[in-house]
């Protein structure tokens, strides 16, 4: 188990983080400038923090109030850098060996991490003579030769092409499973973190702004900055109401709300949608109502829905065999009462003949609605 509680200061910049991280793997998602990589020194040891402890397995190995601060080869810590920092001198199996803790038999060790790895063959190699791919493998395994009791991993993926990425994630996959330790992955990487994650923690501006088990943190953040940041599309300034009238777009057919237990009733822009939510609101509370571009359908075949709205193609922007399409969503009185993203493939823009001013009628599940705030 790893505990820490850390800040830090410099400049016109502060950090302030606290986590407890059990043999499992967290991920820290936040974009660059955000503190992922100086916490991760902050916590190896290779900077100082101004605050607070880090503990591992019960030991302290800093404590600001305490005037402990272990050295880091005492710390057995794994830091897989940036830039991998194998030695440019050293061969492969020279470069692995260098992680051994001492006393440890070093060829069955070598043996063992460049088998997993698939590095059989380049035992005599120079980085300089290896891939990308190869380089990466090479600097994991010599940290995790090192019998590391926790394992920091700073987007070592970044650096690779797309059809690397992929296929060191199944490896990684595979290590996951033979892994008994806390393992922290910092990425910007949203695919990475749900590979590769079993918990998130979103950084903003040197804090944590939201953590949680990585489905949920993607598929029903707390915080209308987290859906912003996650790149949800639709983060809409809304408020709760109590009941849809006949006229709104949560009850188009004029039958009245849904009634469950779950369901809230909030309004956007004139108009009423109806969200499936397990938090409590307050009627006239301020939340935003968010959801996917790509969860919001369009109905063209005019079938009538709860929460289906008529609204405009505004604008229409082509996206790798994708387009996004911005909505102006209709009110009561025929005016655009709110802008929506939708996501369209090339064949139904084609096939439909849907172009810019056309009106088509959108239709937003319930149970992909989602409201923060």
């Amino acid at each position: 188990m790893l505990e820490f509680d850390l800040s830090k200061s410099y400049g016109g910049y502060s950090l302030h983080v606290a986590e407890q991280v059990a043999d499992e793997w967290l991920v820290l998602l936040a974009p660059s400038g955000a503190g992922k990589s100086l916490l991760l020194n902050l916590i190896s040891g290779l900077t100082r923090a101004d605050g607070g402890f880090v503990r591992l397995d019960g030991e302290t190995l800093y404590d600001h109030g305490l005037g402990i601060n272990l050295p880091i080869r005492r710390r057995r810590i794994g830091y897989l850098f940036q830039d991998y920092a194998l030695f440019p001198h050293l061969t492969v199996e020279q470069n692995i060996a260098f992680g051994l803790p001492p006393g440890q038999p070093r060829d069955a060790a070598v043996r063992h991490w460049m088998g997993f790895f698939q590095l059989a063959g380049r035992e005599k190699s120079y980085p300089g003579e290896l891939s990308g791919g190869q380089q990466q493998r090479v600097a994991l395994a010599r940290t995790l030769a090192s019998q590391p009791r926790l394992l920091l991993l700073d987007e070592p993926f970044s650096a690779l092409d797309r059809r690397i990425r992929e296929m060191l994630y199944r490896e990684v996959g595979q290590l996951k499973k033979q892994l008994s330790l806390p393992v922290i992955l910092v990425t910007h990487d949203f695919v990475e973190a749900q590979l590769l994650g079993d918990r998130v923690s979103v950084l903003q501006d040197g804090r944590v702004l939201e953590s949680g088990p990585k489905d949920l943190i993607f598929a029903h953040p707390q915080r209308h900055e987290t859906a912003r940041f996650l790149g949800i599309g639709n983060v809409l300034p809304a408020t709760v109401s109590v009941g849809g009238g006949a006229d709104s777009a949560a009850d188009p057919m004029g039958e009245g709300g849904i009634g469950k237990d779950e369901t809230v009733t909030v309004r956007l822009g004139g108009l009423s949608f109806l969200v499936r939510s397990e938090r409590r609101f307050a009627n006239g509370e301020a939340v935003f109502l968010c959801i996917y571009s790509a969860d919001v359908r369009l109905l063209l075949d005019n079938t009538r829905r709860p929460n289906a709205v008529v609204a405009t193609v505004l604008r229409i922007h082509p996206q790798e065999g994708t387009n996004r399409l911005t909505m102006g969503l209709h009110d009561a009185g025929g005016g655009t009462a709110v802008e929506l993203e939708t996501l369209v493939d090339d064949y139904v823009l084609s096939r439909h003949g849907i172009g810019t001013g056309q009106t088509i009628t959108l239709w937003l599940p319930e149970d992909k609605l989602f409201l923060t705030t």
